[in-house]
């Protein structure tokens, strides 16, 4: 599978991949199991504007709720290991000790 570097990060996305770089931050942050609260507060948005963006992932993805949605990302490779790491250091999550364990 092909991936091209995203001109804002260094994040590498899947050149099919269907969500946008901010959606796939979104999905990371609620892959490592955060509420919708708290990825509200990390990514300074507002609590409904982190239910509508998951609103557009599940539909986009075709997803019937988070858990499946970060099952489906992992899967197509939308996000990987390199990317939740890129993501805890770009917003300095803390408490997040299984991502080396996960490489």
């Amino acid at each position: 599978m092909t991936s091209i570097k995203s001109p804002k990060s260094n994040i590498y996305i899947s050149e099919k991949c269907v969500l946008t770089e901010r959606e796939i931050e979104y999905l990371s942050l609620a892959s490592f199991g955060f509420k919708n609260k708290e990825i509200a507060k990390i990514l300074s948005v507002t609590v409904g504007g982190v239910k509508k963006a998951l609103e557009i992932i599940f539909q986009k993805i075709n997803a019937k709720d988070r858990a499946n949605a970060v099952t489906i990302a992992f899967v197509h490779n939308m996000i990987n290991v390199d990317i939740l790491n890129y993501i805890a250091d770009k917003y300095k999550v803390t408490g997040i000790t299984n991502l080396e364990k996960l490489k």
